[in-house]
């Protein structure tokens, strides 16, 4: 919130005055003496002699204030009426810019509070240490601030223990702990994810993943071929379409990751590749692809692939990867899968039908909507992917039929019942 100039000269000093980087309620300090207000003129004759002649005479005189002395004793600065009409007509400026700069504030608190970050300016305000932590941040996760937030630890645990400082601090807390292990001492995992994803597990730390691997190998080939779809975590984080969790970041009190889901799979990739080392299987190997070309999908990236992927997970990604309705006929012709895998191919399908449909479109018409609205209607029908709730993205189509195919316009209605969703397309 401060800015400072220097070090200068007494020249300097009268010369940046006289181009207004300062005034009077802005301090100064020399080499290892205290810091004065100018309007304080006592402490500046005191502190700082040489800096009376342009004080008295140069900042002072200008707000109509004199500083003459009596009897060698210094007097408080004192207002003097002038018949000046500049003088006069001088309070009225002062108004004007009252008024402008409060408009100013008005307008900026409006979009800090429509935002939700008005929360976060004030908490900053008052915490400086959590000012601290967003300096240090900055555009992006560094190195300083996983330093910062990792010398603070104790403090920053005891601001998460307070209703008014922790959803505050989470964001922060977050990106460290999904940057490293997907733990943060002192902090529950339930805290951790949040209210969000509830359909992925609770703890999502590298140690719990390591366990789910190492149990679920027997399970790999199976799932791969498409003979089975076990109702279990790590199948579920396979099988998430990444454009459902781009479409939710960032989510409230999330910044880096965007989101719990993406935290898993960066926690997720990692504990794999920590487990399997160069002894990777085939099956590892195309998790670890998939899983980072989920990623890349994520944060708007081609990933560099080292591995293909094969069987129903490459299925599933040429689905939905998919830039065509005619290209989602040759995503599944390799792979014959059985009653699990089949409904999460027919329902991934026509969601990305659907999508395709909307893509770059404000409106809807004849055959297109018509196409549209079965579409729709077969989705509401059929039960979604118990890992993948599309509850929302459901609302959105229905609002769309039922304003004839305005596109825009629904989203217009639907996107304040669900503002953490973008619904663009």
């Amino acid at each position: 919130m401060e800015r400072f100039l220097g070090p200068y000269s007494l020249k300097q000093v009268k010369e940046a005055y006289g181009r207004m980087e300062f005034g009077l309620q802005d301090e100064i300090a020399g080499s290892l003496r205290q810091w004065v207000a100018f309007d304080d003129f006592e402490s500046i004759r005191k502190h700082y002699p040489e800096l009376v002649q342009l004080v008295q005479r140069e900042m002072l005189s200008g707000w109509g204030v004199s500083t003459h002395s009596a009897m060698g004793s210094s007097a408080l600065p004192v207002k003097v009426k002038t018949p000046s009409r500049s003088r006069k007509s001088s309070p009225s400026v002062l108004w004007i810019l009252v008024i402008l700069l409060i408009a100013v504030l008005a307008a900026v608190g409006f979009s800090l509070h429509k935002d939700g970050e008005l929360g976060n300016l004030i908490g900053m305000l008052k915490d400086r240490q959590l000012y601290e932590a967003r300096v240090q941040y900055g555009d992006r996760y560094n190195a300083r601030f996983e330093a910062f937030m990792d010398r603070n630890r104790e403090s920053i645990n005891a601001a998460l223990r307070k209703r008014r400082t922790s959803a505050l601090w989470l964001p922060y807390v977050r990106a460290v702990a999904f940057e490293k292990d997907g733990r943060w001492e002192g902090l529950s995992f339930r805290k951790l994810r949040g209210h969000t994803d509830g359909f992925l597990p609770q703890d999502c730390s590298m140690g719990a993943w390591e366990q789910r691997w190492t149990k679920s190998k027997g399970d790999w080939a199976r799932f791969l071929d498409g003979r089975e779809f076990p109702r279990d975590e790590w199948s579920h984080l396979l099988a998430m379409d990444p454009h459902w969790i781009r479409s939710r970041s960032p989510s409230p009190g999330w910044i880096h990751p965007g989101t719990y889901a993406e935290g898993c799979l960066r926690m997720a990739v990692k504990a794999m590749q920590r487990l399997t080392g160069d002894k990777d299987s085939w099956e590892a190997k195309v998790f670890i692809s998939r899983m980072r070309w989920q990623l890349g999908v994520v944060n708007a990236q081609v990933p560099d692939e080292e591995f293909e992927m094969s069987g129903t997970l490459w299925a599933l990604s040429c689905i939905e990867d998919a830039r065509e309705v005619d290209a989602l006929k040759n995503c599944q012709g390799s792979v014959n899968p059985k009653q699990g895998w089949r409904d999460v191919f027919e329902v991934s399908t026509l969601h990305r039908k659907i999508e395709l449909t909307l893509e770059g479109r404000k409106s809807l018409d004849g055959d297109a909507l018509s196409s549209f609205e079965k579409m729709v209607s077969e989705f509401g029908n059929r039960a979604p992917p118990y890992y993948l709730p599309r509850e929302p993205e459901l609302k959105f189509y229905q609002e769309i039929v039922q304003q004839k195919g305005d596109v825009e316009g629904a989203r217009d209605t639907v996107q304040p019942k669900y503002p953490a969703i973008n619904f663009h397309h």
